[in-house]
C-alpha cells in the first residue's frame, strides 16, 4: 500500500485508518523511527500486556515475561489428565 501524508504546523503527521488498522495502532501509541539512506523508516514498538480479539479468542501480543514452558506444560497435563478421567 502507498499512501500520501502531509506534516502539520506542529511536525505531526496522521497515519490512513487502513494503516493504523493494520497495525492495530492506537491514540498513544509509539514508533520507532529510523533514518535510512533514501528516506525515513517507522517500526511499531512491541507493546507489552496488550490483549486483542481474534477469531472469538484474547490473544496476547505483548512480550513474554519468564520462562512459559512450565505453565504450558502443566496446563496440558491438566487438561489431559481431565479429558482422560482422571481428575474427577
Amino acid at each position: 500500500m502507498k499512501s500520501a501524508v502531509s506534516i502539520d504546523k506542529a511536525g505531526r503527521l496522521v497515519l490512513p485508518q487502513q494503516v493504523r488498522r493494520r497495525f492495530r495502532l492506537l491514540a498513544g501509541d509509539s514508533l520507532d523511527l529510523e533514518i535510512v539512506a533514501d528516506g525515513i523508516f517507522l517500526r511499531t514498538r512491541s507493546r507489552q500486556g496488550d490483549l486483542v480479539e481474534e477469531n472469538g479468542l484474547l490473544v496476547h501480543e505483548g512480550e513474554a515475561v519468564g520462562d512459559l514452558a512450565p505453565l504450558v506444560e502443566r496446563t496440558r497435563n491438566e487438561r489431559d489428565a481431565d479429558v482422560l478421567g482422571l481428575l474427577r
